[in-house]
């Protein structure tokens, strides 16, 4: 029996919730011990956790790394062929698992478009490693020929108590359309407006209830890859080979709901 450590940015966040369960499940059948830790998306925490979980001796670490320079103590197991995978493409020698999100997104805004909806408001996180969002959305105007109004992209570069920040933004760009990303984000855009037409990312438990259209990904596939690949891992790293560095990009699909009206 081994142990795997999970470290993920945001403990409160369903989807990480979700995700860690399927990894769970998959580590499960191999007869392996899963331990969550949240770095609370510090990068000096981050480093303090992965510390730690060395000192405790756990055999892998699955982790989605917090935004900053590349941790020294990362790059020190890396030289030791520990095993590692990511869910954040930071560093290029680690096997990463990531989620196709310009297509989650050109999907969702072509779909709007399509709907006959011009202005469409696209809230997400400022972050470097997010940018794709971004070129998902214009890809999608870029496609059908249809001028695109860069005001629409509203950046956040913090998701706590930003509810009348978005009814202001939501008041000046004046979107007959929204495509919110991430959960505490979409929870505020629920929360700020009355009547909408939204598509969320991440088709969670309450945008089904609310039946709002949503960018689904399949945990079950992200589970049984991460297990799959820290097993290959963990088998090297008693053998002392070493395969290149693995990059699994899972495409997202659209799940569409009353959410959004069509204007044609």
């Amino acid at each position: 029996e081994k142990t795997i450590a999970v470290i993920i940015d945001d403990i409160t966040n369903p989807f990480y919730g979700a995700m860690v369960n399927e990894i769970r499940k998959g580590l499960n059948r191999y007869g392996h011990h899963l331990i969550t830790i949240s770095n609370a998306e510090s990068w000096e925490q981050e480093g303090k956790d992965i510390q730690a979980l060395m000192e405790c001796k756990a055999d892998a670490l699955i982790f989605v790394p917090a935004l900053g320079e590349p941790q020294q103590a990362v790059n020190r197991l890396i030289a030791q062929n520990y095993p590692l995978q990511l869910f954040r493409p930071l560093y290029p020698d680690i096997d990463t698992i990531l989620i196709d999100d310009e297509l989650g997104a050109y999907l969702a805004v072509k779909h709007l478009l399509q709907s006959g909806h011009r202005r469409i408001m696209l809230i997400t996180r400022s972050n470097p490693l997010l940018v794709k969002r971004e070129e998902g959305y214009a890809r999608a105007y870029q496609e059908l020929g249809i001028p695109m109004d860069e005001q629409c992209i509203c950046l956040m570069t913090y998701v706590d108590n930003i509810k009348e920040m978005l009814k202001t933004r939501i008041r000046e760009i004046e979107p007959t359309a929204i495509l919110s990303v991430g959960e505490r984000l979409s929870v505020s855009t629920v929360q700020a407006l009355r009547e909408m037409n939204l598509i969320v990312y991440d088709d969670l438990a309450w945008p089904a209830a609310f039946d709002i259209s949503a960018v689904s990904h399949s945990f079950e596939a992200i589970g049984n890859l991460a297990s799959e690949l820290i097993m290959e891992r963990l088998k090297e790293s008693d053998t002392g080979e070493r395969k290149p560095p693995a990059r699994l990009v899972l495409d997202p699909k659209l799940v569409t709901r009353n959410s959004v009206k069509i204007l044609l």
